[in-house]
């Protein structure tokens, strides 16, 4: 029998999380049998590094990363590279360790900005002007694949950002999005457990909305999307592209996206 290869999640709180589940479906479609993934607890964001040579003891070397870790860990010295989806985001969700703890390499990736990016092309939307909600991580990944696609971005946020774009506070933002072509939540606002929207934006038919949150898959944000007409992505579609992505720095070759969206209820459009 071949010696298990370990994968994990690590943030707080990782409870919820979906990861397993999406993983687990992409191992039994690819036969590879002697991989298992688990989602694991850090309350301590500090302690990450720890965690992870703590993990790597028991044949663990390829992991997802998720709040609070992502910005945290891109800004680590103990990572040796960021792909350039690391560097444009600020934020790592992607971790493979390979060698010894002391001479080993640490490789952080981002996948949460191509896998937005693959969203929008597998539509072939093209669109000149983007609103964003946030200021995370979750913004910054929007943010780096709308550049890339040639949008003038908008970001709406309760405080002007740390990193260079045009900014609106949320009041303005809520009024910019009908201009907007496409309408991005990059908040946690409406996620199960969190708070709620006192307002929503008024959408309009043409318009193309995306929500970061997955839980619950119809959010308020996009009830009120599609109740005026406009085209949705879902958090789930995100959560999923980002995770096949993730098997491209671990195992070279992305993952089976249709096995790993039906084991959380999502066919690719």
């Amino acid at each position: 029998m071949n010696e298990l290869r370990g994968f994990a999640v690590l943030g707080h709180p990782i409870g919820h999380s979906l990861s397993p589940r999406i993983h687990d479906a992409g191992f039994r479609a690819r036969g590879l049998e002697d991989c298992r993934y688990v989602a694991v607890d850090v309350p301590q964001p500090e302690s990450w590094a720890d965690v992870v040579k703590t993990l790597r003891q028991d044949g663990f070397w390829g992991f997802n990363l998720t709040r609070p870790l992502k910005e945290l860990v891109a800004s680590s010295s103990r990572l040796t590279t960021r792909d350039r989806w690391a560097v444009a985001t600020g934020a790592v969700n992607t971790l493979m360790v390979r060698g010894s703890d002391a001479t080993g390499v640490w490789s952080g990736a981002n996948t949460d900005a191509p896998a937005f990016l693959q969203s929008v092309e597998a539509r072939s939307l093209t669109p000149r002007t983007a609103l964003v909600f946030g200021s995370g991580g979750a913004a910054r990944a929007s943010l780096a694949a709308l550049e890339a696609a040639g949008a003038a971005v908008t970001l709406a946020a309760r405080r002007p950002p740390r990193f260079p774009v045009r900014w609106v506070d949320m009041e303005a933002g809520l009024y910019a999005a009908r201009d907007a072509e496409l309408v991005v939540n990059a908040t946690p606002v409406g996620q199960a457990g969190e708070g709620s929207w006192s307002r929503l934006p008024v959408f309009s038919a043409g318009q193309t909305v995306v929500d970061w949150v997955y839980a619950p898959p119809a959010t308020p944000f996009l009830q009120a999307a599609a109740a005026g007409g406009a085209r949705c992505i879902g958090g789930i579609e995100l959560l999923v592209r980002q995770a096949a992505l993730a098997w491209v720095h671990w195992f070279g070759e992305a993952g089976p996206l249709a096995a790993m969206g039906r084991a959380v209820g999502w066919d690719p459009p």
